[in-house]
């Protein structure tokens, strides 16, 4: 297999399996979320192309507390198709 096609069948891994990792971690208060925002930034840059839309990620409607932070939510990474 050439470097070429291994390079787009990884890609492609990446992208399908990307809408369960950014569910799951979406609003967690863990390691979660940044190691999700770190591999979307990569994706991004790896495919510049690359939209990825959800309708049931949202941004959080509760005032965030000492525990919670804004990048434990996923929703700004998200193509608002515009």
């Amino acid at each position: 297999m050439t470097l070429k096609k291994e390079n787009e069948l990884l890609k492609k891994c990446l992208k399908d399996i990307i809408w369960m990792a950014v569910r799951y971690a979406h609003g967690r208060h863990t390691y979660a979320p940044s190691m999700v925002r770190d591999t979307m930034n990569t994706l991004k840059k790896l495919c510049p192309d690359y939209r990825y839309r959800d309708i049931t990620i949202e941004p959080p409607t509760h005032k965030l507390k000492e525990v919670d932070f804004r990048s434990d939510y996923l929703d700004d990474l998200l193509d608002k198709g515009e």
